[in-house]
């Protein structure tokens, strides 16, 4: 007689306390059983007899860009992306769609779409800009993760910068809505702005040029900034991708006088230096830029002392011609890291800095989980949603073009190698992806904090 739905057996799991050599038992979407020898017990069974099980990686910092950019990425390409990277819950950023997600009826139109074509869960942050204080309240009701802002230029007019005045004036209304908190990007907008019309004006539009113009002072200033309207304000905020081990430095004595912060950075800032822009060019541009390899490996440090709290892949494709142009200032900036997020940090900190599997599956599924709300995702628990990735360590791979499941099928890390491999990935208790194809098409669904 079947006691669950799927039973899991062979694997070593790795749980909050600790690598559990258990069989797991699911039933209606959860874990409802971690014991040994559950073979037999359910209707269906996986062996996964030397796999290592995750809990299913949540990404908090993806671009998605539907509706309205579509051609860049969209709901159905991006999840499928995620899925075969072991991401099981995506959290779309509010602007690159159009139109930007900086009120409710965007809110909800960006929601029906990903309701038809999403196969992970998602959650959506609403976004915070000059002319929008009116609509944050109503965002928080209509259920986003969160808000987000950029103390520099975003590259988009429909996306505005946010200074110091709409930030203080949104952080106190943000500070007052339960479970809130904003997502900040944190370079100095006049800084960043008077450096790149100088290298233009002077005709210094190299790739050294563009990483001239965003200065690791640039993250600093503003990362203070933030800092100290939080105190302010008494706004919970959550600094993104950061670059640099100074601003990591920043952050922890902010939390050290209890500030209520949290910092991510992404893959890109830890395995890649400045020096790939010379082989791969603008598929690697972004903002703030990469650095150099000592600042890297210093980064690198900050995750061996547990000083960085998430990681993001920060996604942000676009078309192969957005990445052309006469000089290095005018192409997109964003990377398309989605897929190999998970596999490429699972490697990195396993093998280069030896870090503990429980450690890593903390900063790529139960931290995010934890600070954004999410009481049934994140981790290999008893009544947990049931989100899984089931992968090796045995195997070297390199990343080609022709895996790439980004509606644009290019990305600084085609070329480069990783040691983790997703064999099997399951949201809430279904097989969605397993020996490198999808198993139909799965819907997810819209996640609320505190659900």
């Amino acid at each position: 007689m079947s006691v669950y739905d799927t039973v899991i057996t062979g694997g070593c799991l790795i749980s909050p306390v600790g690598e559990l050599h258990q069989d797991l038992g699911i039933s209606d979407g959860k874990i409802a059983a971690i014991e040994p020898n559950l073979a037999g017990q359910g209707k269906e069974e996986i062996a996964a007899e030397g796999a290592i099980i995750t809990p299913g990686i949540i990404d908090s910092h993806v671009h998605i860009n539907e509706p309205g950019n579509t051609d860049w990425e969209g709901f159905e390409t991006g999840s499928r992306a995620a899925i075969a990277g072991g991401i099981t819950c995506i959290f779309d950023m509010p602007l690159n769609s159009l139109p930007t997600t900086i009120n409710v009826e965007a809110l909800e139109l960006k929601k029906q779409r990903a309701e038809t074509k999403c196969m992970t869960d998602f959650a959506f942050w609403g976004g915070l800009v000059p002319g929008n204080l009116g609509e944050l309240e109503a965002l928080h009701h209509a259920g986003v993760i969160g808000y987000k802002a950029f103390m520099s230029n975003s590259g988009l007019d429909e996306f505005p910068h946010a200074d110091k005045t709409v930030l203080k004036k949104g952080m106190k209304i943000i500070s007052k809505l339960p479970g809130m908190r904003l997502a900040l990007h944190a370079e100095d907008n006049e800084l960043t702005k008077e450096l790149s019309r100088q290298a233009i004006l002077s005709e210094q539009t190299s790739a050294q040029d563009f990483l001239n113009s965003r200065p690791i002072e640039a993250e600093l200033i503003a990362i203070q900034s933030a800092i100290d309207i939080s105190a302010e304000t008494n706004c919970p905020i959550h600094i993104v991708h950061v670059s640099c081990p100074e601003g990591i430095d920043l952050i922890t004595k902010a939390k050290q006088t209890g500030i209520d912060i949290t910092v991510e950075t992404c893959p890109h800032y830890l395995y890649f230096t400045s020096d790939v822009l010379e082989t791969v060019g603008s598929l690697a541009k972004c903002a703030p830029p990469l650095r150099r390899t000592g600042t890297v490996l210093a980064l690198r440090e900050k995750l061996r002392t547990r000083e960085i709290d998430t990681i993001g892949s920060d996604h942000s494709p676009c078309p192969a011609t957005m990445k052309k142009g006469n000089n290095f200032f005018q192409p997109w900036g964003g990377i398309s890291g989605l897929q190999h997020s998970g596999p490429i940090i699972y490697s990195l900190l396993r093998e280069t800095l030896n870090m503990d599997l429980c450690d890593i599956t903390k900063l790529m599924s139960q931290a995010p989980a934890q600070r954004f709300g999410l009481r049934n995702k994140g981790a290999i628990v008893l009544g947990g949603d049931a989100d899984l990735c089931i992968g090796n360590l045995k195997n070297t791979q390199a990343i080609t073009n022709e895996e790439l499941h980004y509606r644009n099928s290019h990305s600084p890390y085609v070329g480069t190698t990783h040691a983790f491999n997703v064999e099997t990935t399951i949201v809430r208790g279904n097989v969605v992806y397993k020996n490198k194809e999808f198993q139909g098409h799965f819907q997810g669904k819209f996640i609320r904090p505190n659900q």
